[in-house]
């Protein structure tokens, strides 16, 4: 009796394990639809890159962070300046961790900024890139850096209004409004 027991199990066993095996396979795949984007590490030397880059031109850098609500506000008022000028000039650095690089992305892809030049925080300390970049910056976010052509630049703390870029923009485009 025992082997009609064993053989009973085994039967059993195997009848669990093609149906697993069944139902695994058979379950769709869910691709991930987030699309890559070019998150360029940024460290100690980046803003000097990033500068080096634009010698001559005026542009905007940006850093903002998931965990900002007027950050994410901030990145629509830039999604609409990127989709009616061409000659704008804009840099986002997000200042999260690189771990958060899948929701970094998805916001940029909602607000359609994946082509803009995108860079992330690569230091295990923060504080040394913040200061890298102005040694007068604490981390408040939003933080903008308008840059001349020369590179001088003006830094902002705080969301940017519609006015503060058409101001920028008019002076450094041929595109006035932003209105339209």
């Amino acid at each position: 009796m025992s082997l009609n027991i064993i053989k009973w199990m085994t039967n059993i066993l195997l009848l669990v394990v093609l149906s697993f095996s069944t139902f695994i396979y058979a379950s769709p795949v869910v691709k991930n639809t987030i699309q890559s984007i070019d998150l360029k590490p940024f460290s100690a030397n980046s803003l000097a890159q990033i500068t080096e880059n634009r010698a001559g031109q005026a542009f905007i850098m940006v850093l903002w962070s998931i965990d900002c609500p007027p950050c994410l506000k901030e990145l629509e008022h830039f999604q609409a300046v990127k989709a009616q000028l061409t000659k704008t000039n804009i840099v986002l650095v997000s200042t999260d961790n690189p771990d958060d690089s899948a929701s970094i992305q998805q916001v940029l892809i909602d607000n359609q900024l994946q082509t803009i030049d995108n860079w992330i925080f690569s230091d295990s300390l923060p504080e040394r890139l913040r200061y890298k970049i102005d040694p007068n910056w604490y981390g408040e976010l939003p933080r903008a850096y308008f840059y001349e052509a020369d590179h001088q630049r003006k830094a902002h703390s705080g969301m940017l209004t519609q006015a503060q870029l058409q101001q920028w923009l008019q002076k450094h485009t041929s595109l006035v409004s932003l209105n339209q």
